[in-house]
């Protein structure tokens, strides 16, 4: 069996060598026409000249930066180079925490690595190429990840999602639909002039078996051949179907007005000498409860209409 080896190469992309190559080459379309057709006196020429110059150094450097600046990860072994291509090696165990910050706007978009001693090991952005499976590979090997609260909700769902084993699946998504149920009675409850009522469940997929150009209700189901062996993409969900009259409801485009919140998933995993990790997403009623606030909101604005579908999976109460 050949052994699984984990490789990560987090990179500037494109981006920078975009900006720098229409940068320098901007700079040069300017010094053409000013030198071509500028009249101003000797001391704004070279002025101008300057500004030119560092314009065109600009675009030097965010090249230069392009092409040195990455962070590679053999198993523990880290490498990051820089801007100006110094590198710094380090391992797993040299790291103490990570700081990190994904906030609207780009105001804040950073992942800080730091050891033993408060010192930096390297700093990323978001907007680099596989930043965010580096952070999972953090997550996975019990690196402590400490996240600003106003952070984006992907980040700090990624933080808060956990590790659990086969034989607890079982009772965090039936402990999940409990909390559901809870969060869909106090929605119907409150919503009552509507007269409808969710019709929800906990739906068993195969991510490779599910399909973009289908709707929720028509994706189909899967069941794992055994408990104990649970394949990369398995994904249990929590769904809901809003009916009234015993109809469904649905849009203009007939689908059905409904939520899908996915509680657990087994996908590949970072950790050192581990291949799949069952994980349990720790948000998964916070965005829940978003989408029910979302239809609450949407439903007395829009055009609606009932009608019949057919569910192609099974919606269990229990796993």
């Amino acid at each position: 069996m050949i052994p699984y080896m984990i490789k990560i190469e987090v990179n500037e992309g494109k981006l920078p060598w975009v900006v720098g190559i229409g940068t320098i080459l901007f700079g040069i379309l300017l010094g053409i026409l000013v030198i071509l057709y500028s009249k101003g006196s000797a001391a704004r020429m070279w002025s101008v000249c300057l500004i030119l110059v560092l314009m065109i150094g600009a675009g030097i450097l965010l090249c230069i930066g392009g092409r040195n600046r990455r962070l590679t990860v053999e198993d523990s072994k880290i490498s990051y180079r820089n801007w100006f291509g110094r590198q710094r090696i380090f391992t797993l165990k040299d790291i103490d925490y990570c700081d990190t910050a994904l906030e609207k706007n780009g105001s804040k978009d950073f992942l800080r690595l730091y050891d033993h001693n408060g010192n930096k090991l390297c700093k990323l952005e978001y907007s680099m190429k596989d930043c965010v499976i580096f952070l999972q590979y953090l997550l996975d090997n019990q690196i402590e990840v400490r996240c600003s609260d106003k952070s984006d909700m992907m980040l700090r769902s990624m933080i808060r999602t956990t590790a659990v084993s086969a034989g607890q699946i079982s009772a965090v998504v039936n402990e999940a639909y409990d909390k559901a149920r809870e969060l869909v009675s106090e929605w119907e409850k409150d919503n009552r002039k509507f007269e409808a009522k969710w019709k929800t469940g906990i739906a068993t997929y195969l991510t490779e078996m599910t399909s973009k150009e289908k709707g929720l209700w028509e994706q189909e189901g899967y069941t794992p051949h055994s408990p104990d062996e649970l394949p990369e993409g398995y994904l249990i969900a929590i769904e809901g179907y809003l009916q009234k009259d015993g109809q469904f409801v649905l849009n203009r485009q007939n689908h059905a007005v409904s939520f899908y919140t996915p509680v657990v998933c087994v996908s590949k995993s970072y950790q050192i000498e581990e291949q799949l990790k069952i994980r349990c997403f720790g948000n998964a009623m916070e965005e829940l409860a978003d989408m029910l606030d979302i239809w609450a909101h949407f439903l007395p604005v829009n055009r609606y209409h009932t009608g019949m579908i057919s569910i192609n999976h099974d919606l269990k109460d229990r796993i």
